[in-house]
């Protein structure tokens, strides 16, 4: 029995699936490449025949967290159950969008007006008997005044219990957004000592949070990135890279992954307590 979690390379943008022991398929934001699609691949590698997404947690509605939101429906496999501040909708369209950005802005209002059901507690993702035994943590952000102008502020962090690892998965959360949420006790006790950060905001320089970082305490910490680095980017690696405590793999100290050089990142986390790291630079 093992826990799955995988970052998938989707240049700039973010995707997160879980893969709980029980053979539930959770997914953190929905964010692709944009010249494959990652429903696609995830319809022929892991529901060809049946099965669809358990769970979709959009952390927040920003195109690059959202991107392949359409295709979910074109394949088949949009999700049992949606979480997303419902706050944060409906998305305004501006005479500057795309066309495609137009179009994936409708379906987003869409499906936030199609999910206006509650589920059953005993279905519900959340539910640790449900899943497999993964206890999971959603904390929503408080969004409020000014704030709601910026959807990056609107951005949830969930957390991830399973055999002793704990995953801390955030979106574009701003540093100021994140240093009010640490005056939550429950939120640092849920946060601290992590196996894995998924870095906020892309591990972006400009909204690094050091006190935040230093309350999740990671062991290793994943940056889902574009493949052009810039000097920012270097300069925010090596932040988190002073404030992870780092493992081996491959033989060699290792603290910091990104999609960016790594491609796909997975984590298997055992009951046994063994885990292991898996990269790919193949498509997905």
């Amino acid at each position: 029995m093992s826990l799955t979690v995988k970052f998938y390379d989707v240049e700039h943008g973010s995707c997160t699936h879980i893969i709980t022991p029980n053979g539930k398929h959770y997914l953190v934001d929905i964010g692709t490449k944009s010249n494959n699609s990652i429903s696609r691949y995830m319809k022929y590698k892991y529901f060809q025949y049946q099965g669809c997404i358990d769970y979709l947690v959009i952390t927040h509605p920003h195109i690059d967290h959202i991107a392949d939101l359409e295709n979910l429906y074109t394949y088949g496999i949009k999700p049992k159950v949606l979480w997303r501040d419902k706050d944060a909708f409906p998305l305004s369209i501006s005479y500057s969008d795309s066309p495609a950005q137009v179009s994936l802005k409708k379906k987003a209002n869409e499906m936030n007006d199609e999910y206006n059901s509650a589920i059953d507690d005993s279905e519900s993702p959340t539910n640790s008997s449900f899943n497999g035994g993964v206890e999971i943590d959603l904390f929503p952000a408080s969004v409020v005044g000014t704030e709601k102008n910026d959807l990056n502020f609107f951005s949830c962090i969930l957390v991830l219990r399973y055999a002793g690892f704990r995953i801390v998965l955030t979106g574009d959360n701003p540093a100021s957004k994140l240093e009010e949420m640490l005056k939550g006790l429950s939120f640092r006790q849920a946060i601290g000592d992590a196996t894995v950060l998924l870095a906020p905001h892309h591990g972006r320089d400009s909204d690094f949070c050091e006190s935040f970082v230093k309350a999740v305490n990671p062991m290793l910490s994943v940056f889902s990135d574009k493949p052009i680095q810039h000097e920012t980017q270097a300069h925010a690696a090596q932040r988190y890279y002073n404030l992870t405590r780092g493992t081996t793999w491959d033989g060699a100290p290792r603290r910091v992954f990104t999609t960016r050089s790594d491609g796909t990142i997975t984590f298997t986390f055992n009951t046994d307590n063994t885990w292991s790291i898996n990269t790919s630079t193949a498509e997905y």
